[in-house]
């Protein structure tokens, strides 16, 4: 009985020792395993990695010549109806020029004012000439005085013409020279005629051309008298008196 029990003890302790012996030996190698597989796997895609990026020279593409580029390039251009441009490299992008704008020159004004000028309004002779500086004899008075018109000899009822264009300002009746009438005209001027018949053909306001009827010389009045028939023309411009015959032809 007891070396049976020896016996069974030894055999349970061999089986004992051979289980703990495989746990041990599997444990190594699952160890193994484990600290070799990512060191494998690293130099595996380590591997693969330096394959990719070391490309054969056969596998490689091949770069066109420039022959070939050109030809295709020519080709191209004929499939789009367009002719090949042999000289592209050499032209450089040229930027447009501006479109030129006309020069629009202003228009000459052409227009003038045009100079005024008078006409004697009756033909005939100066028979009291302008005098503002100095006295001259006047035959009416028997005295020297000063005249600040003319005086020109013409027979009743002959026709007055207005001496240039313009505008009657005045139609009046003067007591020391009779009926008088008033044009004014351009830049200033003003002419006056009396002594007029009573058929004054303007009246004020009237816009009347030069040598157009105005009225007819009347009889002297006043201080006219001694002078026979005549009609007194005065001038002025801008207020200031002028000698008539110095403006008039």
């Amino acid at each position: 009985m007891n070396n049976g029990k020896r016996n069974e003890r030894k055999m349970v302790t061999i089986l004992v020792s051979m289980g703990l012996c495989v746990i041990a030996l599997g444990g190594g190698l699952t160890y193994y395993a484990l600290e070799k597989a990512p060191t494998q796997k690293t130099e595996e895609t380590q591997n693969q990695s330096m394959k990719t990026d070391m490309v054969s020279p056969a596998n490689a593409p091949k770069t066109p010549s420039l022959e070939t580029a050109q030809l295709e390039r020519d080709n191209m251009s004929q499939d789009a109806g367009e002719e090949p441009d042999k000289n592209a490299e050499q032209k450089q992008p040229t930027q447009k020029a501006a479109p030129k704008v006309p020069d629009v020159k202003p228009e000459k004004q052409t227009t003038q004012k045009a100079d005024l000028t008078f006409s004697y309004p009756v033909s005939g002779e100066i028979v009291m000439p302008y005098s503002v500086e100095k006295a001259i004899y006047d035959p009416t008075l028997e005295q020297y005085r000063t005249n600040d018109n003319i005086c020109i000899a013409a027979q009743e009822g002959t026709t007055i013409s207005a001496a240039a264009d313009g505008k009657v300002l005045e139609v009046k009746d003067d007591a020391e020279v009779g009926k008088t009438v008033v044009i004014e005209h351009a830049d200033g001027w003003r002419t006056t005629y009396s002594p007029l018949a009573e058929n004054i053909t303007v009246k004020e306001g009237d816009t009347v051309k030069q040598g157009q009827e105005i009225g007819q010389v009347a009889k002297p009045v006043g201080y006219g008298a001694g002078l026979a028939d005549h009609l007194c023309f005065g001038m002025e411009q801008n207020g200031e008196k002028k000698d008539p015959k110095k403006q008039l032809p």
